[in-house]
């Protein structure tokens, strides 16, 4: 494995292209948060897959298509890159965030094997996951860490109040309605004594009405989660667009007294810190 590309940007995240022994590429990225807008204050957002199978409308990765899962050495790999590469001018990682490439739910053997052996290898025992909202497997990741001991925040991605708006973002809604989504995560919250963290993506005309807050309002109350807004990160896909970040306030305000609410400054946007953006770049890059 070895760093292929690293990108800087002017929040101090650091976005990274790794090439596997394969010639397969995945993408890692360092975001540093001393404010600790978000759960850690330094920690790196790694890829469980090479590609994705779930095929999220807004999302790179998706279109990219399915190669396969990534194995536990290539997951702690990742982490071991980008801690040599910053060396002693970062801030010491204190987590590992499973929301890069690739669905970590679908390749959890190989996902939880790397964090027991990031336990072993860095001490590190603290992660984030987040999943498009593999049902069965939420309950099976609580047990995990209550097993273990390891901490997991887990961000759900919801995205849509609705089963029919959330069916034309993720195609897993068919499958996983956002009650059976939200019944998982109530579990997984009651089992780890945690707070489920559901990421919600505005974006522009499709998600981000007045309706729109007052259904997430009717379906959130009462459920041991937190809602986390953020703002499309634009991937240049056709008929979505971005919020802007007064948007962003307006929707906070709209729900912030009737259910747990914050708001997430995306990283990395200006390196192409989203999912799979990177990643396309090169190759466009490579092919002309």
């Amino acid at each position: 494995m070895k760093i292929l590309r690293k990108v800087k940007g002017h929040d101090l995240s650091e976005k990274y292209l790794i090439e596997l022994g394969d010639k397969n590429t995945v993408e890692a990225l360092y975001m540093c948060d001393p404010e600790r807008t978000l759960t850690f204050s330094s920690t790196l957002c790694i890829s469980s897959q090479v590609g994705c199978a779930v095929g999220c409308a807004f999302c790179a990765t998706g279109r990219q298509g399915f190669v396969r899962h990534l194995d536990e050495k290539e997951m702690a790999g990742q982490v071991l890159l980008a801690v040599k590469d910053g060396g002693k001018n970062r801030m010491p990682l204190e987590a590992v965030v499973f929301a890069g490439m690739g669905e970590p739910l679908y390749n959890m053997e190989n996902v939880t094997a790397a964090m027991l052996s990031l336990r072993e290898e860095l001490g590190l025992s603290r992660h984030e996951l987040a999943t498009a909202g593999v049902a069965p497997k939420i309950e099976e990741l609580a047990h995990f860490v209550r097993e273990t001991g390891i901490f997991i925040r887990l961000n759900l991605s919801l995205h849509a109040p609705t089963d029919e708006k959330r069916a034309c973002l993720i195609p897993m809604t068919a499958r996983y309605d956002i009650k059976t989504l939200l019944d998982a995560a109530d579990a997984y919250a009651r089992l780890t004594d945690t707070t489920v963290r559901l990421r919600y993506m505005l974006i522009k005309g499709l998600n981000d009405t007045e309706e729109d807050a007052k259904t997430l309002i009717q379906r959130l109350a009462g459920r041991r989660v937190k809602l986390i807004l953020s703002g499309y990160n634009d991937n240049q896909i056709k008929g979505l667009q971005p919020v802007c970040p007064g948007d962003i306030e307006a929707f906070y305000h709209r729900v912030k007294n009737e259910i747990s609410c914050g708001i997430f400054r995306n990283f990395g946007a200006e390196i192409a810190g989203g999912c799979g953006q990177l990643r396309r770049m090169h190759y466009k890059d490579k092919t002309g």
